[in-house]
């Protein structure tokens, strides 16, 4: 007796997993990811508080470049850098914000004349971005992430 209801259980466990195999179930469909990445681009630039409100990408880029050309002008402007020579040139500085949005020096392009005309201009430059603010970083996939900008300095006396 007790192998014969064993048996009718087993079949029907059998039977009914079986139905499990003839396609009746959903298949969930696996979401495609996009997995190339522009390392090029952004798509929202670091943003000092007086550009935070504005949305479009190319607005803001150049809200930063404006804001950041005035703040280093008039942080050096503070001080008096004396030529003996007439200064025409143009220096590059490469900034780095990071995902935090501090602001730091990676690099100047200075030629050898104005480096010895203005020996002090890159610790004066220097000591202008330690007093910029903190920006908001740059946004890339809705992350904060690190990004190095050059900012050419037109130096004329």
């Amino acid at each position: 007796m007790l192998k014969n209801l064993f048996t009718i259980f087993f079949y029907s466990i059998l039977l009914v997993s079986c139905s499990y195999f003839n396609g009746n179930y959903k298949k969930e469909t696996i979401p495609k990811i996009d997995t190339i990445v522009d390392f090029s681009s952004v798509d929202a630039y670091p943003l000092f508080p007086a550009c935070k409100g504005l949305t479009s990408r190319d607005k803001q880029e150049i809200c930063f470049q404006i804001q950041m050309s005035q703040f280093i002008y008039a942080t050096l402007n503070k001080y008096k850098l004396n030529a003996n020579e007439v200064v025409k040139d143009t220096i590059l500085v490469k900034l780095n914000v990071n995902a935090l949005g501090k602001t730091s020096l990676s690099s100047i392009k200075i030629s050898e004349k104005i480096r010895q005309l203005l020996p002090e201009f890159d610790s004066l430059l220097k000591v202008s971005l330690t007093k910029l603010p903190t920006l908001s970083p740059a946004i890339k996939r809705n992350m904060p992430v690190t990004t190095e900008f050059t900012l050419p300095i037109v130096l004329k006396n």
